[in-house]
């Protein structure tokens, strides 16, 4: 077993309405569509208030390389994600000398020596650090990840592993791709970052509150890769975004989790708690119709949502910190983390409250 005892999160510092995202959109796309306004309402979803990205306003109004767009993704993704573990770390009295393994998840840049190898050398992290990054899962990347540390931590108990996640989905907005997947993509997407920490069942700091891991399962659905993803440009990635999205939610999702669940002993109905990534407000009401959720059973995920937007990969770490922060110490109760992503698939978690 193992138990996800802290989780941080770092935004970056342009803050952006979304008001004000329509208004930009407006100005730029208004004479490259006929259409436009009326694709523009998909700005006027009250799901979403507000947005944060790592640059000012105006460079998003101006054409860039791959390589620049990279250049900064790599010089605020070590920043944001040294700042998420930091904040981690602190909560429980940890040094990043006291980590095993550092899973590191992200989809929106490239970096050859990754991410977490730059952050072993600016955060003093043991030099013999176990890391495992990992690549192109987007919006499943958080959960994907976590399920990694927990199939780390259940086979080596006696150890605390760090996840990171970290997309900066603003630095692939692309000013001259006029089609609706991107309207939508922008009308959703956001920066941020996010660390969570688990140890295994003979670590020393196990007995704090948190979440206790219990399982996990991927799904990948078969002839569904044109479902979500990028298109590799010259000038950088971008968005794969179909309008079917909510349609599978609402087709797969809920057998999805049945079969997940049966194999643990337990049904549908004994699941509490639903640690989900707001993929959008079509998504979340999908997951609702689905399952068949009472009112308020996905606060957590809207909550997110109307204060972030839609990070990607740790998306559903800023959905778990907002339950982990209400749901300190209650009983024992069974929930499901859940976060679709390209592929098209599904990553699960079974957890239970403590």
């Amino acid at each position: 077993m193992s138990r996800v005892i802290s989780v941080a999160t770092e935004e970056p510092g342009t803050r952006v309405t979304q008001d004000e995202v329509k208004e930009f959109i407006r100005v730029i796309f208004s004479s490259r569509r006929n259409d436009l306004e009326r694709l523009m309402g998909v700005f006027d979803n009250p799901s979403i208030s507000v947005r944060h990205f790592t640059e000012e306003r105006e460079w998003y109004g101006k054409q860039h390389s791959f390589a620049e767009r990279n250049e900064l993704y790599i010089r605020s993704a070590v920043r944001m994600s040294a700042a998420s573990v930091v904040k981690c770390l602190d909560a429980v009295g940890l040094s990043p000398e006291d980590i095993s393994h550092v899973f590191f998840v992200s989809s929106t840049g490239l970096s050859t020596p990754s991410i977490d190898a730059r952050l072993t050398n600016l955060m003093k992290f043991s030099p013999h650090v176990k890391r495992t990054p990992i690549w192109g899962l987007g919006c499943a990347g958080g959960a994907a990840g976590l399920s990694r540390t927990f199939e780390y931590t259940t086979a080596r108990p006696g150890e605390a592993v760090l996840l990171i996640s970290i997309e900066l989905c603003g630095l692939t907005f692309q000013t001259d791709d006029f089609s609706k997947s991107n309207l939508v993509g922008t009308s959703l997407f956001s920066d941020g970052s996010a660390a969570a920490l688990v140890v295994g069942d003979e670590h020393p700091l196990a007995s704090r509150k948190g979440i206790l891991l219990l399982d996990s399962m991927s799904t990948i659905y078969p002839d569904s890769l044109d479902v979500m993803g990028w298109e590799v440009k010259d000038s950088g990635l971008k968005v794969i975004f179909s309008k079917d999205i909510p349609t599978i939610v609402r087709d797969c999702v809920k057998p999805n989790i049945e079969e997940f669940v049966s194999r643990n002993g337990i049904s549908l109905e004994d699941i509490t708690h639903f640690v989900t990534h707001p993929g959008g407000l079509k998504v979340i009401n999908a997951y609702e119709e689905a399952l068949g959720l009472p009112e308020g059973a996905m606060r957590h995920s809207r909550k997110v949502l109307y204060e972030h937007g839609n990070m990607s990969s740790p998306t559903v770490l800023y959905v778990l910190k907002e339950f982990l922060e209400e749901n300190a110490g209650v009983p024992a109760e069974f929930g499901i983390i859940s976060a679709l992503g390209p592929g098209f698939s599904s990553e699960l978690l079974l957890f239970e409250t403590y």
